[in-house]
């Protein structure tokens, strides 16, 4: 298990962008690689791995009902009625709110806000861009519709995993 704040950073940092990448290029015939390095990251990186293991179990899932409610609403279309890719990108996304990405925890919700409208959207439509997924609506709205359902996301998700720490009496995210 590694120690050193910086290398933690970094080393989910990476292996977040291998997730991503390698579910946006090869959706659900890359499980296996994806469900790989989830479980490096859970072996590398998870001092509190009953934390983490908890985090994903309870929030990945309501990540992934969004983006699946998105798909049977029409918005978009995933290319799969089953995008197992997609819960693992999710899993990824959640643990690296507590590692590289816990410097948003401490920001003002309205700084969350419009971090989450921009960087959500753009991770969307770079998906889209490489083929993971195909909007149903011009990109202007699509744009718009996931800046501003991520300006929502991004601060409520932040405020669920401080929730979610509080009631089963984990260690908060730290800031490494």
């Amino acid at each position: 298990m590694l120690k050193h704040p910086l290398a933690i950073k970094l080393t989910d940092l990476a292996i977040f962008q291998g997730i991503w990448w390698l579910a946006a290029l090869g959706g659900n015939s890359a499980v296996l690689g994806l469900l790989t390095l989830l479980g490096l990251h859970l072996l590398l990186l998870s001092a509190q791995l009953k934390r983490d293991s908890l985090a994903i179990l309870v929030l990945a899932p309501l990540g992934w009902g969004i983006d699946l409610s998105l798909q049977i609403l029409g918005f978009w279309s995933l290319h799969s009625a089953l995008p197992v890719w997609l819960l693992v990108i999710w899993a990824g996304f959640i643990l690296s709110l507590f590692y590289s990405l816990a410097w948003l925890q401490p920001l003002k919700p309205l700084y969350q806000a419009a971090i989450g409208g921009v960087a959500g959207a753009l991770s969307y439509w770079a998906g889209a861009k490489m083929g993971a997924l195909s909007f149903n609506y011009s990109l202007p709205v699509s744009l718009i519709t996931l800046i501003a359902g991520w300006a929502v996301i991004l601060p409520l998700l932040l405020q669920l995993i401080k929730g979610f720490e509080h009631h089963f009496g984990l260690a908060p995210v730290t800031t490494h």
